[in-house]
C-alpha cells in the first residue's frame, strides 16, 4: 500500500468578536457578556433610590446617635461611682488611723482657741481641705514638689496656702478627685471648686462661727453615726451656681444643720455668680450631673445615683434645689440621709404640705 500523505492537524479557535458586537440568529439578539457587564457597571441610581437611601441613613443615625450618647453618659456615670468609691475608701482608712474620727471639711486653727495659729499638715499645706486628709491612702491632691514656686514658699516659710490667690495651689493632679463627667474647664481640676463635696455640716464642720474659740461640729466620731448605710459622706457637688459654681468642695444638706451649730451654708456671698440670686445660689447641694441624677457615697461604702427629691432637697418651680435655713421654711426638705441618725430630728418643725 502506497504511503498516504500526512494529514495536516486541524486547529480550532473560537471566533473573536469586537466588544459589544451582537449577532442575530432566528430573530434572537445576543449580546456579549462583557457588554452587559459594562452596561450594569455604569448604571446610575435613580432619584427615588437616592431618596430612599438617604431616608434610611437618616433614620439609622437618629436611632444610633442618642443610643451612643446615652451609653457614653452611662459609662461616665459608672466611672464616677468608681472614683467616689476610691474617695470613700480613703475616708474609711482615715477613720481607722484617727481613732474613728471623720476628717474636717477644712481645718484652719489648731487649737481652735488660738486663731493666730494655722494648722499645717505634713504635706506643708496651710489650712488644708478635706481631700488632703485622705493622704496617704489615695495619694496627695497634687505633687507639692512639682512646682518650684510652691517649693520656694515651703523653703522660705515652711508651708504654702491652698488658696485661689496663689498660682497652682488649687490644681488637682490626682484624678480620683475628678468626676469623668465633669467638663467645666474653669473648675475641672480645682480642689476648691471641683467635682466632689463632703458632708461637712454633720461629719466635720471645723468652722468657728457659733463660738469663736470652738469648732462648730468637729471632730465627729464614727460611733455617732447610727445609720452608716443612710449617711451621705461625699457626692457630686454643685457649688454656688448652676450648672456649677464655686466652693463645691463643701456639700450642703437640704436644711442648714442648726442643731449642729451650723450658721450658714458652704459658699460665701462673694462666691455667688454676678446676677444670680444669693437666696438660691449661696448653697452647694448635690449636683445632678448624670442624666438629672447625682452620684452619692454613704458611710458604709456603698454608692447610689439619686435625685434631688430622693436626697431630701427643697425644690423650686425651676427644678433647682434651694437652701432651707430654718426648719419653719419650706415644705419638702428632709435631712434624713445626712444626719447620721437615719432620721431628721427637726422634721417635726417642718410646715405640713398642702
Amino acid at each position: 500500500m502506497a504511503d498516504e500523505p500526512p494529514v495536516a492537524p486541524v486547529s480550532w479557535r473560537p471566533a473573536i468578536r469586537p466588544l459589544g458586537e451582537t449577532e442575530q440568529r432566528s430573530g434572537i439578539v445576543r449580546t456579549s457578556v462583557k457588554e452587559v457587564s459594562l452596561v450594569k457597571r455604569y448604571r446610575a441610581f435613580t432619584l427615588l433610590e437616592l431618596i430612599v437611601v438617604i431616608g434610611v441613613m437618616t433614620l439609622l443615625i437618629g436611632i444610633l446617635v442618642p443610643s451612643l450618647s446615652s451609653a457614653r453618659r452611662q459609662a461616665k456615670g459608672n466611672a464616677c461611682i468608681s472614683q467616689l468609691k476610691g474617695v470613700a475608701s480613703g475616708v474609711t482608712v482615715y477613720l481607722s488611723e484617727n481613732k474613728d474620727q471623720f476628717p474636717p471639711g477644712r481645718l484652719e486653727h489648731v487649737p481652735p482657741s488660738d486663731t493666730s495659729k494655722f494648722y499645717v499638715n505634713d504635706q506643708h499645706v496651710q489650712s488644708p481641705r478635706w481631700q488632703w486628709f485622705l493622704y496617704p491612702s489615695v495619694g496627695p491632691v497634687f505633687d507639692v514638689g512639682s512646682d518650684p514656686r510652691i517649693q520656694s514658699r515651703i523653703n522660705s516659710q515652711g508651708y504654702f496656702a491652698d488658696d485661689d490667690k496663689w498660682p497652682n495651689t488649687t490644681a488637682i493632679s490626682n484624678k480620683i478627685f475628678v468626676c469623668p463627667a465633669f467638663d467645666d474647664d474653669r473648675y475641672v481640676n480645682d480642689i476648691r471648686n471641683g467635682s466632689y463635696g463632703y458632708n461637712y455640716q454633720y461629719l466635720g464642720n471645723a468652722r468657728q462661727d457659733f463660738e469663736k474659740d470652738r469648732w462648730d461640729n468637729f471632730s465627729v466620731g464614727l460611733h455617732k453615726v447610727k445609720s452608716p448605710s443612710g449617711t451621705v459622706t461625699v457626692a457630686d457637688s454643685r457649688g454656688a451656681s448652676t450648672p456649677h459654681g464655686k466652693t463645691a468642695y463643701l456639700l450642703d444638706p437640704p436644711r442648714l444643720a442648726t442643731e449642729q451649730n451650723a450658721m450658714h451654708m458652704g459658699p460665701a456671698a462673694e462666691d455667688v455668680q454676678h446676677g444670680d440670686d444669693p437666696g438660691v445660689m449661696q448653697f452647694s447641694p448635690v449636683e445632678m450631673r448624670h442624666n438629672k441624677l447625682g452620684n452619692v457615697m454613704f458611710a458604709d461604702g456603698h454608692g447610689q445615683t439619686l435625685s434631688l427629691k430622693d436626697l431630701g432637697y427643697e425644690i423650686n418651680s425651676a427644678g433647682l434645689a434651694i437652701p432651707v435655713l430654718k426648719p419653719a421654711d419650706g415644705k419638702m426638705w428632709n435631712n434624713k440621709l445626712w444626719t447620721g441618725q437615719g432620721a431628721d430630728p427637726m422634721l417635726a418643725q417642718r410646715p405640713a404640705s398642702p
